[in-house]
């Protein structure tokens, strides 16, 4: 005797239409419905003290919680830093160890 062949039930994922576009914008809403521009700065290559060119940097783009990214804000905004600044020196120093 043989089993009837059934498909399982295609679950499609739900969309927050608005959590999209605000991630597009380089946009985070936090858990009080504001929202904040994070790792988006007025000239990229620039850095607060120190002159780089955008030919020494590339860009990269990471998916983070909100959780993470909340942490990384206010630690910038602790040190009076950018999150790209905040994100860059932690990586250094992790591959430095390796």
């Amino acid at each position: 005797m043989t089993r009837a062949k059934s498909k399982p039930p295609v679950r499609k994922p739900v969309f927050d239409e608005a959590g999209i576009l605000s991630f597009a914008a380089g946009e985070t809403i936090d858990a009080a419905g504001s929202t904040a521009r994070t790792g988006v700065t007025e000239n990229p290559g620039s850095l607060k003290g120190a002159q780089q060119s955008d030919q020494d940097r590339l860009s990269l783009t990471l998916m983070l919680k909100h959780e993470v990214i909340t942490r990384l804000t206010a630690e910038a905004d602790r040190k009076d830093k950018t999150v790209d600044q905040i994100v860059e020196k932690l990586v250094t120093k992790h591959l430095g160890k390796h």
